[in-house]
């Protein structure tokens, strides 16, 4: 129950956030008559999992096995997090008219996305302070900054989503094998994952960096 109380201050300004976000939607759909950019708060929910999943394993006791299981789920659904940076990639379908206003609500939710991702990240490392030494954590923080990176190019390039592992496991393992026994084949994929994980490593670096040197 302590880790949900002291999480409500920042369930008060997420949820300030994303009615922010949903009102440049609302006021976009008013003004075009149209609800395009609906999509993103799918994907925003989406984004929420692994924060959800997170809360849950931080307030319940578990054994090994079951947080184990947690991490792995948590880790399927966190690349949904950063995701939405990509759907950028709908302003080429802009009007001139409210292209920089689309521009507002697309970084708005993504901003939402990749804050709360981040932070179920820090809480997932605060868990694994119990299990694992510091230099270990970092080591494994940046790896899975860099798979989220390679889940983007699942997502935003092959198409896969996240329940696709259940539905579709052996199309999922094929692809992702193919692009490990021949990464010079697939040189696309590793620059997209190297240039998205690194992003992703440097932005988390730098806001919980400037974080505890605040505190």
């Amino acid at each position: 129950m302590n880790t949900l109380h002291e999480q409500l201050p920042f369930i008060k300004n997420f949820t300030a956030s994303v009615i922010f976000s949903f009102t440049l939607f609302l006021m976009r759909a008013i003004k075009t008559d149209s609800i395009y950019y609906l999509f993103l708060f799918w994907n925003l929910f989406l984004a929420c999992i692994p924060y959800a999943i997170v809360l849950l394993i931080s307030i319940r006791k578990m054994n090994p096995l079951l947080f184990w299981l947690g991490f792995l789920i948590w880790l399927v659904f966190l690349p949904n997090s950063p995701y939405i940076l990509t759907d950028l990639q709908h302003i080429r379908l802009s009007p001139k008219h409210t292209v920089w206003f689309d521009v507002l609500i697309i970084m708005s939710v993504a901003v939402n996305g990749l804050t709360i991702g981040f932070v179920s990240l820090r809480m997932m490392q605060k868990l694994l302070q119990e299990k694992l030494t510091g230099k270990t954590i970092n080591r494994i923080t940046h790896l899975i900054l860099l798979l989220c990176g390679f889940g983007i190019y699942l997502g935003r390039v092959l198409r896969w989503n996240s329940w696709d592992i259940l539905y579709h496991p052996i199309g999922i393992i094929s692809d992702v094998v193919k692009r490990f026994v021949f990464p010079i084949q697939y040189i696309e994929t590793w620059m997209f994952t190297m240039a998205f994980g690194g992003f992703l490593i440097l932005t988390y670096r730098y806001a919980y960096n400037n974080q505890e040197k605040s505190n």
